[in-house]
């Protein structure tokens, strides 16, 4: 996922729509988009947004920002009651956050809006009084918007998503799966997973334990047998933040606790995608990396020896038993 969209999808995981409407609006007004921001306004944010509708969590500020951007196609919205709420509250949104401009404003096209209106019609008739044959004409209007991306039609209809969340990340796991051929290498594994986050319940406070159950690592490094080695981090300016900073630490700990390793990696160039470029960087960490190589990768034994399961139930023959 691009610097940017993981910047969106933070302020969205926070239920901050004011901070989130004001850096998609300065985003939009540089880019036409990409795939991974589309997914975001169409998917996650809506669901957010009603949230907030039904407890009355919008400021007028925000919502006139909302307003403005539905209205200039900044943001596309196409739920009905999404559209209807902001008209039901942007008059009076926009007199309390902006006395000097003329309310009321327009309201937001809604599906009532542009659905079809019955209209009376006869058909016109010969001079003998005989209905003439009418052709029936219909208007179709297709309205579609194009972004650049390796995108198919095909993908509307399926719902599975790739493991990786953009190009960036595919590059970068297959430059740690070169980098680290031994071993197994996932991506955006939840810390759940690997971490036994009730045992640290009385290790850890709970704000810790809390972000455990939703945090997870970019990419984890495991043995042929699944057992965790380390993980690896992809950092970028948006890890600068305070609040960024408070989860890092809260991640170091966690592998910390675990007895697990946690290497940072930060390009110089985030626009950086290729492999090449990432695998440079492991190759500057070199000496970091190498102690997570496994000297030798001892197979898992789970059974010293393998019995027919039949041999466990049957009974030796009488003529065995009496010798």
């Amino acid at each position: 996922m691009t610097p940017t969209a993981e910047n969106l999808r933070t302020l969205l995981e926070a239920r901050d729509i004011d901070g989130f409407l004001t850096a998609l609006d300065a985003y939009r007004q540089q880019h036409l988009g990409e795939p991974e921001v589309t997914a975001l306004t169409q998917r996650v944010f809506p669901p957010l947004l009603r949230t907030a509708f039904q407890e009355e969590r919008l400021l007028p500020a925000t919502l006139v920002r909302l307003y403005r951007m539905v209205r200039s196609g900044r943001l596309v919205l196409v739920e009905d009651d999404l559209l209807v709420a902001i008209n039901s509250r942007i008059n009076g949104a926009i007199r309390e956050a902006e006395p000097a401009t003329d309310a009321p404003v327009p309201p937001l096209v809604t599906g009532e809006d542009v659905r079809p209106k019955a209209v009376q019609w006869s058909p016109p008739s010969a001079p003998s009084g005989q209905p003439l044959a009418v052709t029936e004409m219909k208007r179709i209007a297709v309205v579609n918007t194009f972004t650049f991306g390796s995108w198919a039609a095909a993908d509307a209809f399926d719902f599975r998503r790739n493991a990786c969340a953009s190009q960036q990340e595919r590059e970068f796991l297959h430059a740690v799966r070169q980098f680290f051929p031994s071993l197994q290498a996932y991506p955006n594994m939840p810390l759940k997973n690997f971490i036994d986050i009730g045992k640290l319940e009385a290790t850890v406070p709970a704000r810790v334990r809390k972000y455990a159950w939703l945090a997870q690592v970019d990419v984890l490094l495991c043995t042929t047998d699944e057992d965790p080695v380390a993980g690896i981090e992809l950092d970028s300016l948006h890890h600068d933040t305070e609040e960024a900073i408070a989860r890092d630490e809260m991640k170091n700990m966690l592998f910390g606790l675990a007895g697990l390793h946690l290497v940072r990696i930060r390009a110089d160039d985030e626009r950086a995608v290729r492999a090449e470029d990432f695998y440079d960087l492991l190759m500057a960490e070199s000496k970091t990396l190498d102690a997570l190589r496994p000297r030798r990768l001892r197979p898992r034994r789970t059974h010293d020896f393998l019995v027919p399961a039949e041999s466990a139930t049957c009974t030796a023959p009488a003529n065995m038993a009496r010798r």
